[in-house]
């Protein structure tokens, strides 16, 4: 029995590894993923793990750029934005939370390239810092 629990869990791990990294193509607001002159490109990355792979692909973590919806990511993919110069809020949540929680941090666009990754902890909590 032992035996069996353990290779069910090695399977579902597995499974969650092996999703590739990729771009999401659940984009709410395009204008804020599309390149231009002078905006600072910043790559949000949603973690692969097991807490909130349960809930698929109808509840995404959601990224809104200043209170403006802009992607849904699942699990293993990112969405690469640009900002104008100047300070923006990011903040996560899933699009079927029961609640208003989330988590927002705030970044200075300067024109060099920024980095974040996201997450969701065991208990529910949303995660965001920055990376590069």
């Amino acid at each position: 029995m032992m035996k069996n629990i353990i290779l069910l869990s090695a399977l579902v791990l597995a499974g969650c590894a092996s999703k590739p990294y990729e771009p999401t193509k659940t984009v709410y607001e395009p204008s804020i993923t599309i390149q231009k002159n002078g905006a600072t490109q910043v790559r949000v990355h949603r973690a692969k793990q097991v807490s909130g792979s349960a809930l698929g692909e109808s509840c995404p973590l959601v990224l809104r750029v200043d209170d403006i919806e802009v992607a849904g990511l699942q699990q293993n993919q990112y969405v690469d934005l640009y900002l104008p110069s100047g300070k923006h809020t990011l903040s996560v949540r899933f699009k079927c939370a029961l609640t208003e929680w989330r988590k927002s941090v705030v970044l200075e666009a300067n024109g060099t390239y920024q980095e974040y990754e996201t997450e969701t902890g065991a208990a529910g909590q949303y995660r965001m810092w920055q990376t590069r």
